[in-house]
């Protein structure tokens, strides 16, 4: 027998043993680009969260949550993320920013947001959460938008809750703060 480019002497060998390991990797390889091709969030495999470091206990975290009121006097959740088929960090920060009114401190502010700041008669003077009620009109318009007309299921109102967990441990998570509620 020949021996071929690397001395081997048994070729087929080193084929089908080159075949098993690029199934191997595939194997291995399409479940892990399928999960971050179509799934967002979910246990195992939530790709913007995978290599986060966990919680600073020594700093207290104010989170929100997003409630909405049926028709039919009922209380449900709604998560923004299958609302804007957005990543939760980036729907998140979208309140964190309305809360704080941080779309009138950037650089070039809306045409509008410049109506609203001289109406007030500064930044200092604009209330709390200026543009939060239009978030979260627009999050209960998509919502509604996707059920029919006559459904018992539509929103009459979309509310945000705002909720503080203080630092030193991980537990005291549920301290309320203060709600916001809007009618649709």
């Amino acid at each position: 027998m020949e021996n071929d480019a690397f001395g081997d002497a048994n070729p087929p060998e080193d084929r089908r043993l080159f075949v098993r390991y690029a199934v191997l990797t595939l194997f291995l390889f399409l479940p892990l680009l399928t999960a971050f091709v179509f799934i967002r969030n979910l246990y195992p495999f939530a790709a913007s969260t995978m290599m986060m470091a966990g919680g600073d206990v020594q700093a207290g975290y104010t989170y929100y949550v997003l409630r909405g009121e049926l028709e039919t006097g009922e209380t449900i959740s709604l998560p923004p993320v299958d609302l804007t088929n957005a990543l939760s960090g980036r729907a998140w920060s979208l309140v964190d920013a309305a809360v704080a009114n941080k779309s009138f401190t950037i650089r070039s502010p809306h045409p509008a947001n410049i109506t609203l700041i001289n109406e007030a008669g500064g930044i200092q003077n604009l209330p709390p959460a200026a543009r939060l009620s239009e978030l979260l009109r627009a999050w209960g318009t998509i919502y509604n938008s996707q059920l029919p007309a006559t459904s018992a299921q539509r929103l009459r109102a979309v509310r945000l809750e705002a909720y503080q967990w203080e630092a030193g441990s991980y537990a005291n998570y549920d301290r309320f703060i203060q709600s916001w509620r809007v009618s649709l």
